[in-house]
């Protein structure tokens, strides 16, 4: 295999012309320039149409069979505590994007919230504001991912493990 170096422009050129998550900036040139055959990594020639006509059925497998999936249900700490999972009035700890126990800063459970400082919250808004508060930003916080039990449990496995029960049923 050769190497060659190229500018900027032509670096961006292939960006433009690529196809995320497919193409190779070789694969590329070789559609641009119209390049016949393309050998796979187990030595076999096949036309480049043939390579994209496979890429075409692979996208659209993959395309139907996450079209089919549906989104887990948020968590539901009112449904874990009806259900003996968690309890009403249970501490739980909030951690960090590490896993770390962010010292002082633990909520009670009250139905399908949380109690902080006299006040009632959802456990993502909640977890953002502390996180923030600490020194972590984002515009996204999965709430449940950030609070844990005494014994360390997320909430987020906790809630798996109550979906993972029902779905036997």
């Amino acid at each position: 295999m050769e190497s060659i170096k190229i500018d900027g422009d032509v670096f961006a050129h292939l960006q433009k012309h690529a196809r995320p998550f497919v193409d190779t900036p070789n694969s590329t040139l070789r559609r641009l320039l119209g390049i016949d055959t393309v050998v796979s990594a187990t030595g076999v020639k096949r036309s480049p149409a043939g390579a994209d006509a496979e890429l075409d059925e692979l996208l659209a497998e993959n395309l139907a069979a996450a079209s089919s999936r549906s989104k887990a249900p948020k968590a539901d700490l009112e449904v874990l505590v009806k259900n003996g999972f968690l309890r009403n009035g249970q501490k739980l700890y909030l951690v960090d994007y590490q896993g770390n126990r962010v010292q002082k800063l633990s909520v009670v459970i009250s139905g399908g919230d949380v109690i902080y400082n006299s006040q009632r919250y959802s456990m993502s808004n909640l977890a953002q504001e502390l996180l923030a508060s600490v020194g972590f930003k984002s515009n996204s916080v999965r709430g449940p991912a950030h609070r844990v039990t005494d014994d360390g449990k997320s909430i987020k496995d906790i809630w798996q493990q109550y979906l993972d029960q029902n779905a036997k049923k």
